[in-house]
């Protein structure tokens, strides 16, 4: 079985549509927004609500601020959000269901060599994955791949 090893290919870096931009929790925009800030630039975003719990969509077309395009790298990657964590695993809280990205050009190499992939394959990124769910629903959540 093969483990998730990020290609730093870009692909999840790059938002072609705002509304694919990732969630953050309060905490998370409160210190993006100071990074961002530090940096001489601001974050956009728009407040939703899931499960009763506040969250932000953050609104941004191209790059992510953040990415440094030369390096191939996460200029946050210590701090980033646990939406970005947990990818290439996405939560879809319409439905409850968990996605594996079809875009992450790891998963499509994996897929293209015929591998079955789930969640054990994305032990670091599951985490994440908890993580976010243990604070969307306010209770302890293990997933089992």
């Amino acid at each position: 079985m093969r483990v998730f090893q990020c290609l730093r290919c870009d692909e999840c870096c790059y938002f072609d549509n705002e509304e694919r931009g990732p969630i953050l929790f309060e905490d998370e925009l409160a210190r993006l927004r100071a990074l961002a800030r530090a940096r001489g630039f601001d974050i956009r975003y728009r407040e939703l609500n899931i499960n009763g719990v506040r969250v932000y969509r953050w609104l941004m077309r191209g790059y992510c601020p953040f990415y440094d395009r030369e390096g191939k790298a996460c200029t946050i990657h210590a701090v980033k959000p646990l939406a970005c964590k947990m990818y290439p695993l996405l939560y879809n809280p319409n439905t409850g269901e968990v996605l594996i990205s079809k875009e992450c050009r790891w998963v499509n190499e994996a897929l293209s060599a015929g591998e079955r992939l789930g969640l054990s394959n994305f032990p670091e990124e599951t985490k994440a994955l908890e993580e976010a769910l243990a604070r969307l629903y306010k209770v302890k959540v293990r997933i089992h791949g």
